[in-house]
């Protein structure tokens, strides 16, 4: 099985290494989500389908879209990353843990997009002035928000058609990881 958003090859082994990132959870019998970037069941497909990664040619404003959208994604991963280890319960840490991974998952779909050579490093962000998980969560929530508003505001300005349709999925990702933190 491969995603057509990700790219990722999925094995039955791999369908639930971020299973604390999802509302519902992989199965043998079905899989719900792309384990690796978040992706709905619609966009795995068996058998040698070409992702919709490849060979696309970008205009030099989806090229600066997509590069920010990048730089967006690493620095939602980061956060995750942080508030992972900084907070106290251990399914916090699993959901944020699983969060940063599939954060650095788009931005990888991004660099792609774009052919970038490395991911850019962004400035490290000292995020212990959160003093508890609810104070983390709050953060997350507002990071998903701004990452909506950052697709919902450029779609418009997407004309690669395969482009349109890895935004509009990375966007609704964005809006269960929303779902996910408020429950």
């Amino acid at each position: 099985m491969k995603c057509l958003i990700c790219g990722m090859e999925i094995s039955l082994k791999s369908i639930n290494v971020n299973k604390s990132a999802f509302l519902k959870s992989n199965s043998d019998s079905i899989i719900y989500y792309c384990p690796f970037c978040g992706a709905i069941n619609e966009y795995i497909v068996d058998g040698d389908k070409m992702d919709l990664l490849s060979n696309n040619k970008l205009n030099d404003v989806e090229l600066k879209i997509i590069e920010h959208a990048m730089k967006l994604e690493i620095f939602n991963g980061d956060f995750y990353k942080q508030a992972s280890e900084l907070a106290s319960s251990k399914e916090i840490k699993d959901m944020f843990s699983a969060l940063s991974r599939i954060e650095y998952t788009h931005a990888r779909i991004h660099q792609k997009l774009c052919e970038y050579g490395e991911l850019p490093l962004l400035n490290k962000i000292d995020y212990k002035r959160y003093q508890n998980d609810e104070e983390l969560l709050q953060q997350a929530k507002l990071r998903e928000i701004h990452a909506i508003h950052y697709y919902n505001k450029y779609e418009g300005n997407i004309e690669n058609p395969n482009v349109k349709v890895i935004l509009k999925e990375l966007k609704r990702v964005e809006e269960e990881h929303i779902s996910l933190i408020e429950k």
